[in-house]
């Protein structure tokens, strides 16, 4: 019941790519909020916030059905990621442009040249299928490689930018490379690894888009119902921040939750290299003892950053951010509980999808987006970002616990129960 060297080593990867690359973007958004001050940074938070739920909804679940089907059958994955890869990015165009046309009308135009350019990045991050194949066959190498060149660009001009004291419009440009360059590395490298691969069709023509593409919206339609309704219960603090208290509070709130669960990824990077592992297993109780340990070693690593962050949160805070920015610190530290809960809560997620229980997991989010809104409302009001904060412990908690006991007779709660009462 042991995960594999090439799980850990493939894990190990992707968490050097993904330090490299938030300390990178740490300093970027750092920049542009100092620069640019808390009501305007939280403009350009609403709007990524919205873009993100636009990448979901592109998406379709296609992320999970993809890399489930490739760590299964490589061959069937390659045909169906490729085939639904215009469903995806046409999806994104779509919806993206109505954003753009409605932040055009009424967002301040400084604000708006760095919004257009979190919309071209997030479209090179949705209909980056590539990824996601060197994820599921563990060679989350390429994906660290590229990233890292994409990052080397970005962080290069805008170190150019404010050495030479340029207008920060043009930090637009980094935020834009650091997707569109390893998409296209990624691109290149499965091009050349597909001519590797001898005696299948892999021809995509408008028969096969059309099956595919049918086939992921009926499949994908519980996960993206689902990942929806995360997107937006896990944002639904940033709106109604900015409807209830204010723009401002968004930025100072925004500051908090980037830096609060930054450290995330490593948990995300191991959960995403064992469960190609988990997937792959056919013995129920092999992949529930397997879940548990993935479960442990996420919950332990999370209480070191937490620690991390309490203790060290203020310097940090002051050092990047500067004294505007302050106010985050406690809504920061409550946030990482909140993300310890959310990476736990990820576990459970990918463990129900092992299952195809898709359904399950739309109706669930959406219960979960019903009962956030009042509640963050409520808390938010007298609290303000504080009480964003609190709204986030409580409903990922809920989500992580009692919601996800009600799926398959207990399978979530007898994992949990593997987790903590059966040690290494």
């Amino acid at each position: 019941m042991k995960f594999d060297k090439k799980v850990y080593n493939n894990a190990l990867w992707m968490m050097s790519e993904k330090i490299i690359s938030i300390f990178g973007l740490l300093f970027i958004t750092s920049f542009v909020a100092k620069y640019v001050g808390p009501n305007t940074f939280g403009q350009i938070s609403l709007s990524i916030a919205i873009f993100q739920v636009v990448q979901i909804i592109a998406q379709m679940g296609g992320d999970n059905i993809i890399f489930k089907r490739i760590s299964k059958n490589e061959i069937s994955g390659i045909i169906l990621m490729r085939a639904s890869s215009l469903l995806r990015g046409g999806s994104f165009f779509i919806i993206s442009m109505l954003v753009a046309i409605y932040c055009y009308l009424y967002v301040p135009d400084d604000a708006y040249i760095y919004i257009f350019a979190v919309g071209v990045s997030y479209f090179f991050l949705s209909v980056d299928i590539y990824s996601i194949y060197n994820n599921a066959l563990l060679k989350s190498k390429i994906n660290t490689i590229s990233n890292i060149i994409g990052l080397f660009f970005g962080l290069s001009i805008r170190y150019v930018i404010a050495y030479c004291e340029m207008n920060p419009y043009y930090l637009s440009i980094p935020i834009i490379l650091t997707t569109l360059v390893p998409f296209f590395i990624r691109k290149f490298i499965f091009g050349r690894a597909l001519k590797i691969i001898d005696g299948y069709d892999f021809v995509i023509d408008s028969k096969k888009i059309k099956t595919y593409s049918r086939y992921m919206l009926l499949a994908g339609t519980g996960i993206v119902v689902s990942s929806i309704s995360i997107a937006l219960y896990s944002r639904i603090n940033q709106f109604l921040l900015g409807a209830v208290d204010s723009v401002s509070s968004v930025g100072i709130y925004s500051v908090a939750v980037t830096l609060g669960t930054s450290w995330g990824f490593i948990s995300q990077s191991l959960i995403t290299s064992f469960y190609s592992r988990i997937y792959s297993e056919k013995n129920d109780s092999v992949s529930i003892n397997l879940a548990a340990k993935l479960n442990r070693l996420v919950f332990f690593i999370s209480l070191l950053f937490i620690a991390v962050i309490f203790f060290g949160g203020r310097y940090i805070l002051e050092m990047l951010y500067g004294p505007s920015y302050i106010s985050a610190y406690i809504p920061m530290v409550l946030l990482s509980i909140g993300s310890l809960l959310s990476s736990l809560g990820t576990v459970a997620y990918r463990f129900i999808v092992k299952y195809s229980g898709y359904y399950f997991l739309s109706k669930k989010m959406s219960v979960m987006l019903l009962i956030s809104i009042p509640l963050s409302f409520f808390l938010i009001k007298p609290y303000g970002i504080t009480g964003a904060a609190c709204s986030t412990i409580i409903i990922e908690f809920i989500s992580l616990t009692f919601m996800n006991y009600f799926f398959c007779k207990g399978i979530i709660f007898n994992m949990h129960k593997a987790s903590f009462l059966k040690w290494w």
